[in-house]
């Protein structure tokens, strides 16, 4: 569950490698950083209703709920995402747990740098806290964790990407009809703090008419932008099997809304749909002379 509030970053945390894409997991230095052209972001603030999706024979789940809080907002020189997580979990065998996780990240827009802050919690007892700050050059970079102090420094590859920057080469790809690619993606969530993310890229889809939770959301200009449904697996770093930490499906706008996702953990899904959306404050942001 760790990479689950990353996902809508990347999508990373939304931070969406193996068999299908295996061969591509030698990829080409980075390009230049900077916003991919054609790719227009548009700040907003999404709420999701998530719920048990699919669920296996013998699963230890029998029952998911909670919602999600999403903020992507335009700090100028950068972008700022907040998330926020709550679940409620019931198990098979009649316990109970609440899971509380929150992201608080900044990602310069050129893509060379990238702060995070990431806490979980069980049952109001906190499990784990991520925080540092990572840069990136067509060279390569590092990660320097504040929290754990003894993560210390990581080494980054100069193939890396933060979450933002691989949600617009997502969406570039997209507008460019290309329908696969495999990018390691630093995201700082866990121990290993990155993972290669297999992109999957269907055709392109039409504006919603209606949304299962709320029809009056298809008026939302927000929503008025072409989206692809697209398919993001998770590998770890050290990978041997071809087998994904988890696979995630979303349908990706063009502006970089997410109108739905499922988190599919094998054993079990979450699955998240829209339930209100709107756009986010705008700033003002100073004149370059």
């Amino acid at each position: 569950m760790k990479r689950l509030l990353s996902v809508l970053a990347l999508v990373a945390f939304c931070a969406v490698s193996g068999n299908a894409g295996a061969e591509e997991k030698s990829v080409p230095a980075a390009p230049t950083l900077a916003v991919p052209a054609g790719v227009k972001i548009m700040p907003h603030r999404a709420v999701y209703k998530m719920a048990l999706g699919k669920i296996k024979n013998g699963s230890a789940i029998s029952s998911v709920t909670g919602t999600m809080l999403f903020d992507w907002g335009d700090a100028c020189d950068g972008w700022a995402i907040q998330q926020h997580m709550k679940l409620h979990f019931i198990y098979a065998e009649g316990d109970q747990s609440d899971v509380e996780s929150s992201v608080v990240t900044w990602e310069a827009k050129d893509g060379s740098k990238y702060n995070y802050n990431i806490r979980r919690q069980t049952n109001g007892e906190v499990d784990d806290v991520f925080r540092g700050r990572a840069t990136l050059s067509p060279k390569g970079g590092e990660a320097v964790y504040a929290v754990p102090k003894d993560k210390k420094k990581m080494e980054l590859s100069n193939e890396m990407l933060f979450p933002s920057a691989h949600t617009m080469m997502i969406i570039e790809k997209a507008l460019a009809g290309e329908k696969m690619f495999t990018k390691p993606v630093f995201d700082g969530s866990d121990d290993a703090g990155s993972a290669f993310v297999s992109a999957f890229i269907g055709g392109k889809m039409a504006t919603p008419q209606q949304t299962e939770m709320n029809p009056d959301l298809a008026k939302s200009p927000l929503l008025a932008s072409p989206a692809w449904p697209v398919r993001l697996a998770f590998y770890a770093p050290d990978d041997q099997t071809g087998q994904p930490d988890y696979e995630m499906d979303l349908v990706l706008q063009a502006n970089g809304v997410a109108r739905s996702m499922t988190i599919d953990y094998g054993e079990f899904a979450v699955a998240g749909v829209l339930t209100n959306i709107e756009p986010a404050s705008d700033v003002s942001c100073p004149v370059a002379p």
